[in-house]
């Protein structure tokens, strides 16, 4: 594996573009577009006040850079330097801005949810939508893009808005759910249907047509919190949903019932589970580095408890964060802090349990290969775990002050942005495949290392 060099940005501001070919990146006031491989930069934007959002229209043809507290949005184009739009929201504020499915238009979502505005970048209309319950979450796309979900909050009940993306965002649909406080909803890949949870406080799970028909309401127990999370498998069949009480359940689209069940315990004895735990051995001398393994760890095996301290409040519980692989058949979750947990979904067990030193960051699946996951616990180490070997390998990041905290993945799959607050930097595969055309991930992220620099 090779880094590039190490370059200064911004909280985390920095994001391929869609294509691959590009990164946009923030420093202050600045934005920096770059090659994607070489990180050669090619058109640099300035602005009057601080940068707090940067993000590329889905074409990768047109990026957006955002100042929530000036309230404006500076537009650009790759390959068009002289091209540039700015939008000022004004009194209304502005809490978050991102791009509609097509890429010429911007939604503006106001302060205190006031209201959503949208902006045409090829024909000059606005659109207004009416009190949007949230800024960063609360709707959803129809995945060819061309209907949009919005969660509204009018007189104390939520509602859903349908609209029709390539019409003006006409209103075609208007229908109240059933819930007390809804937390989120997320339309299906296959677009036949619209999931909505309600908040924590209750469990509540409602599956929904896009004309208003409740298909079902689950409610798996009536005391104790709720949901956490929730995301669809690739192929709309199954509805991941991750919960306080430690279980993650897999409501079928049939009959919107639980068709499988995992529980995250405590002390683990499964027949059949790896477990992987990492270890550092600290050296006999200063200048030496700390040596990393992963040990295999016998069953039963007890996890480390979530302990809080008084100054910070209660320890986090429950399922927090589940996510699919590319074709569906793998899912990593993580309860807790330090622990991430892979699962087979064809065979309806856990195959392997990572049990990090540090808490866990960020974990993501490479959005082309299908088995492999990579893994950030804010140290100086990069983790990859492969379904091919079942073994985590891991690599150190040249840079003995850098902290791997956030990850990214090209959309090809060939290489990794790493980031800590200050600086980033990327991380690129050497794919040699060998006779039978299969890589080997230990040999492709050991097969080479360069010396890298701060710019």
């Amino acid at each position: 594996m090779e880094f590039s060099d190490f370059y200064k940005h911004s909280s985390y501001l920095t994001k391929f573009s869609p294509d691959g070919l590009h990164i946009a990146t923030v420093y202050q006031k600045r934005l920096a577009v770059r090659d994607s491989i070489t990180l050669k930069v090619l058109n640099v934007n300035q602005s009057d006040t601080a940068i707090e959002h940067v993000n590329w229209s889905p074409d990768s043809h047109f990026f957006l850079a955002a100042s929530y507290t000036a309230g404006t949005v500076y537009i650009g184009c790759i390959g068009e330097n002289n091209w540039s739009a700015v939008i000022e929201e004004g009194t209304a504020g502005l809490k978050h801005a991102r791009w509609t499915p097509d890429g010429r238009g911007i939604m503006c979502f106001s302060d205190f949810r006031l209201r959503l505005t949208i902006w045409s970048l090829a024909t000059g209309d606005v659109c207004y939508m009416q009190n949007p319950k949230y800024n960063e979450k609360g709707y959803s796309f129809r995945k060819d893009g061309r209907y949009f979900a919005l969660t509204e909050r009018r007189e104390g009940k939520d509602f859903i808005g349908i609209y029709d993306c390539e019409n003006k965002w006409n209103l075609v649909r208007h229908f109240a759910v059933d819930t007390v406080d809804l937390d989120n909803i997320a339309w299906s890949p296959d677009g036949r249907v619209i999931a909505v949870w309600d908040n924590c406080i209750q469990y509540k799970v409602l599956i929904y047509t896009p004309d208003g028909r409740c298909q079902k309401s689950y409610c798996a127990y009536e005391m104790g919190l709720g949901v956490k999370t929730a995301t669809w498998s690739p192929s709309s069949q199954f509805l991941a949903v991750g919960s306080y009480d430690q279980r993650l359940r897999f409501l079928g689209n049939y009959t919107w019932e639980p068709v499988i069940e995992f529980y995250h315990a405590g002390a683990v004895n499964v027949e059949g589970l790896t477990i992987l735990r990492e270890d550092v051995e600290m050296p006999a001398r200063e200048y030496e580095k700390p040596i990393v393994t992963y040990i295999k760890e016998e069953q039963p095996y007890e996890l480390p408890a979530n302990r809080a301290g008084p100054e910070k409040g209660q320890p986090r519980i429950g399922v927090g964060t589940c996510k699919f692989n590319a074709d569906g058949t793998l899912l990593a979750s993580r309860n807790g802090k330090s622990c991430v947990w892979i699962w087979d979904i064809c065979n309806i067990q856990p195959i392997v349990l990572i049990v990090q030193l540090k808490p866990v960051k960020q974990f993501l699946w490479n959005p082309i290969d299908p088995d492999q996951l990579a893994i950030c616990s804010g140290s100086n180490t990069l983790c990859f775990w492969s379904a091919h070997e079942m073994d985590v390998c891991h690599v150190d990041v040249p840079n003995a002050t850098f902290c791997v905290n956030n990850i990214r993945w090209r959309p090809d799959g060939k290489s990794l942005l790493i980031m800590d607050k200050n600086m980033f930097s990327t991380a690129n595969f050497q794919c040699e495949e060998d006779e039978a055309g299969e890589q080997d991930l230990a040999s492709i992220i050991h097969s080479s290392s360069s010396s890298s620099n701060i710019k």
